[in-house]
């Protein structure tokens, strides 16, 4: 599994998705930045707007702290060639997300 070694982007439809739960791209970068852990997220098919089934890519989870010691989840687009992934969507990460980070597993980014 590859790991965004040189960093995120975004745009305004990510700036969007973050806002809705309450986050900034800002934030996402802070758990870049810091100790985050990265776990595969197979091809799955998830319901478009119109109830039909479409193959979703296979994606990486990122989950961390950010600034403010926050854990965060972060969906990311594997990345591409020039080691940058496109961030999807974030938010503050449930209790089973949180125990996903305090157990072993994952990897994290080489410094």
């Amino acid at each position: 599994m590859n790991i965004p070694e040189r960093g995120l982007s975004g745009n305004n439809a990510t700036d969007d998705e973050l806002w809705e739960h309450g986050l900034v791209f800002a934030d996402v970068d802070d758990v870049w930045l810091g100790s985050a852990k990265y776990f595969p997220q197979p091809e799955r098919f998830v319901p478009d707007e119109r109830g039909t089934l479409r193959p979703q890519p296979e994606r990486l989870m990122m989950i961390g702290p950010d600034g403010s010691g926050r854990l965060l989840t972060v969906i990311l687009e594997l990345p591409n060639s020039r080691g940058y992934s496109h961030v999807v969507t974030g938010w503050v990460s449930s209790d089973s997300e949180q125990s996903r980070y305090d157990q072993p597993g994952g990897r994290t980014r080489r410094r």
